[in-house]
């Protein structure tokens, strides 16, 4: 539908040639018309088209036909008539006169298409090749350009006097001035997205305009003002009832909170007017992006920024190591562990439900981006539990070894028969068979006040790709499912003929930490399976990039003091048990929900409305530890001094275990960590813990802070993906339209109509088109205005 003038790329750095770029499109008067999942063969409905459209005196002579590569669709290439309008207009008529339905996704001037063999070729006519309407093109080819072609002479962008490109707002124009014509395609695009508002909705149209444009307006209420005065509703809007009424508005939505990406309809709108830079990945802190809309700094510093006053114990003691804008990732690795070993405490939801702190969080990066620190976190934190595993496995190998003996002596096969050990292990690798995991999950269970509590397994794994493989054979088969099920605690189970099957239906309790590239996240999250909900049941941190740098040489960052303090931390949190007194976080969580609601609503954002109810329950877990640590702190010494000392034994993999005593101890560790709290939950003042708890202004700033950059990361990752999946459901999962003769008709008419032209239009007499009209008044569709004329009150039936 365009051919192209010479041009060195959108960013003018490639040779000069004729790239497909919108901003280098001149309409060649040739309109292209794609009819998808048709009812007959293709070729039979060609062959019952008016054989004059063939025609050169044809306004809009077919020109080409040809059956899509799917073997169930029509496309057709024809020229385009003037008097009917631009493309989408010509495409809209064709569609009414051939009674078939238009991909409206084909209306860009630079589409591409597949190119078919010749035998799938209907009708050809040659003009295809040269035919070139340049007054087409003076007519409505500036509503197809919306950003100018980068010069020859090196990118440089020359702008129609008084105008600007899309997208840049600085010193917009004063009203009688007129604002940048790429503005006016972006609120053109904008109502072709929405639908032309009604009277009765216009307010909430302008109202979701404005909340639009604050993201292309640096969320400034003048600016946004001045756009939206281009929208013909919006001047309706002040025609009727005043200015008064846009200015509340404008200063109603720049109070609101704007999320870290912009709304998926928003970045549609900006896609076809030419902006295809809009969502580039900031993996660069110093680059700008237009996923900040609020400033061009990335949400990395932005996250920083807020995360800095807020890094207390345990989190700071974590996340030392690690690169300023890459420790909100470490923050979320550190936060899973700490809940895992919290695994005897609970709290309740604001459903009123007693809910348990269920996290899976995925560190996702480049290699030597750092996400290797969550390894080294996994060997300190999780010490408490692989010490206490370790009692398990050692009586396991020890079976295996005297199953072995007996298969291959006869003297120990006459002894007592051998009992499989009963022992808790819940430090799981990502290879580990469904028959063990479940008799995992069975045995991983404790007494508290009188009730069996089931506890957390647990896995960490380095590598994402093995993770995932492990799901498809021989190993974990079906650990998807339970992932999927561990995050709500519901329940799975097996009923099998094996004798080592457990048969039995259990409540999940599993936590995980996993790290990873985008390439292998890619695969375990794809178009398939995005909308099974894992992708919003997990915690996901893209780590900065960190290209074409080397890694810091030795161990000069290594704290042993701070990782010993980190430890004595895990040790402590492993003891505590018993309902938390969070009620102030969970309102503050219910809160921010619910104003995502409000926000999802306005911006018409369906994944932030889908992202936003998960997302309240990692921001109460992970704001959960720094809330404890602060309450252990009281409990040990009610003036608030601290009297954690530095313990040269690190446990756990990796660590100085030469010091440590016997893991048969289990819960009895004295040299490793402090005593042990009373009761579970106590200090050594002899206060509980949970009297202590207290939640402060801080904890709710951090759980703010968790809420958002929960969904940001969803966002990023999967949103698109969620947003494409549910307009294909939309599109394919909807009854067949029924287009009758009389709709397509009146669908065709103007506003305003006589009796001649139903005649016209439909090509009956004049006493068929005077019984028609008479229906449609009948049936509220029409309202006679005066003697002969008529007016539409619906614009399609």
């Amino acid at each position: 539908m365009a051919t192209f003038e010479p041009n060195k790329g959108k960013n003018g750095t490639r040779p000069e040639n004729t790239w497909r770029l919108q901003s280098a499109a001149h309409l060649n008067g040739l309109v292209m018309l794609d009819f998808d999942h048709l009812d007959k063969d293709p070729r039979e409905i060609f062959a019952s088209f008016p054989e004059h459209m063939m025609d050169d005196d044809c306004d809009n002579q077919i020109l080409l036909a040809h059956v899509t590569p799917s073997g169930k669709g029509l496309r057709l290439v024809c020229k385009a008539d003037a008097k009917r309008g631009n493309l989408a207009d010509n495409q809209q008529y064709l569609s009414r006169c051939l009674k078939l339905e238009c991909d409206a996704s084909v209306k860009n001037a630079d589409r591409m298409s597949f190119a078919v063999h010749s035998s799938d070729i209907i009708y050809l006519d040659n003009q295809l090749f040269t035919y070139e309407n340049e007054e087409y093109d003076k007519m409505y080819g500036d509503n197809y350009r919306p950003t100018p072609c980068p010069s020859r002479a090196g990118g440089e962008t020359n702008y129609p006097e008084g105008e600007k490109a899309v997208g840049e707002v600085s010193n917009l124009p004063s009203r009688t001035g007129g604002v940048g014509g790429g503005f006016s395609v972006v609120i053109s695009r904008w109502i072709t997205h929405h639908g032309t508002p009604q009277p009765g909705s216009r307010h909430l149209s302008a109202l979701r305009l404005a909340a639009d444009l604050r993201y292309l307006c640096d969320n400034d209420a003048a600016q946004i003002k001045q756009v939206m005065l281009l929208a013909p509703f919006v001047q309706d809007i002040i025609s009727e009832r005043g200015e008064r009424e846009i200015d509340d508005i404008c200063t109603d939505v720049v109070g609101r909170k704007m999320n870290l990406t912009m709304p998926k309809k928003l970045l549609a709108v900006l896609e076809e007017c030419g902006m295809r830079n809009v969502g580039n990945d900031p993996t660069s802190p110093h680059d700008d992006s237009l996923t900040s809309p609020s400033s061009p700094l990335t949400p990395y510093k932005e996250f920083w920024e807020r995360l800095k006053p807020l890094l207390t114990e345990p989190y700071d003691l974590a996340v030392y190591r690690m690169e300023d804008y890459n420790k909100l990732g470490g923050v979320f690795a550190a936060g899973a562990m700490f809940c895992t070993l919290m695994t005897r405490c609970w709290y309740r939801h604001f459903d009123g439900e007693m809910q348990r702190m269920n996290p899976q969080v995925y560190i996702i990066g480049d290699p030597a981006s750092g996400k290797g620190e969550a390894e080294k976190m996994d060997q300190i934190i999780m010490a408490p539990v692989i010490v206490a595993d370790r009692v398990g496995r050692e009586a396991e190998a020890k079976y295996k070894e005297l199953q072995k003996e007996r298969s291959t002596s006869s003297k120990a096969q006459k002894g007592e028969a051998l009992k499989r050990p009963e022992y808790v292990i819940r430090y799981l690798p990502s290879k580990t068979s469904n028959a063990v995991f479940y008799r995992r999950s069975k045995n991983a269970v404790e007494e508290i006040n009188g009730e069996k509590f089931p506890l957390h397994l647990y896995t960490f794994d380095s590598e994402l790709d093995s993770n995932t493989s492990a799901q498809s054979g021989g190993t974990w088969i079906g650990k998807h499912d339970i992932e999927l099920k561990a995050f709500h605690n519901e329940f799975t189970g097996v009923d099998f003929a094996n004798q080592d099957s457990v048969n039995d239906c259990l409540q999940i309790f599993y936590n995980s930490v996993v790290t990873g590239t985008p390439i292998s996240l890619s695969r375990k999250v794809t178009p398939r399976n995005v909308n099974d909900g894992l992708c919003s049941r997990m915690a996901i941190f893209k780590m900065v990039s960190n290209k074409y740098q080397m890694i810091g040489r030795g161990n000069r960052n290594l704290n042993h003091e701070k990782r010993c303090r980190l430890q004595q931390w895990a040790f402590k949190f492993d003891k505590l048990q018993g309902e938390l007194p969070i009620k102030r976080l969970v309102d503050h969580v219910y809160k921010l929900c619910e104003e995502s609601a409000v926000q999802a609503e306005l911006e018409e954002d369906d994944v932030l409305d889908y992202l936003r109810k998960r997302a309240v329950f990692y921001a109460t877990w992970f704001t959960v530890p720094r809330v404890l640590a602060r309450a252990i702190k009281e409990a040990e010494h009610p003036n608030g001094l601290s009297r954690l000392s530095p313990n040269p034994s690190l446990v756990g993999r990796g660590g100085d275990t030469s010091k440590m005593e016997s893991p048969s101890k289990k819960r009895d560790m004295q040299g490793i960590c402090p005593p042990p709290y009373k009761g579970g939950a106590g200090g050594e003042s002899g206060g509980s813990v949970m009297d202590y708890v207290t939640v402060e202004d801080s904890d709710l700033e951090f759980a703010t802070l968790i809420y958002d950059a929960v969904i940001y990361w969803q966002d990023f990752f999967f949103g698109r993906q969620l947003q494409e999946s549910w307009d294909n459901a939309n599109r394919d999962m909807k009854p067949r339209p029924k287009r009758t003769f009389n709709t397509l008709s009146y669908n065709s008419l103007p506003r305003e109509f006589a009796a001649k032209d139903v005649e016209e239009e439909a090509k009956i007499s004049n006493n068929a088109a005077r019984v028609q009209i008479a229906r449609w008044i009948k049936a509220g569709f029409v309202k006679r205005t005066q003697r002969g004329k008529y007016q539409k009150i619906a614009d399609t039936i």
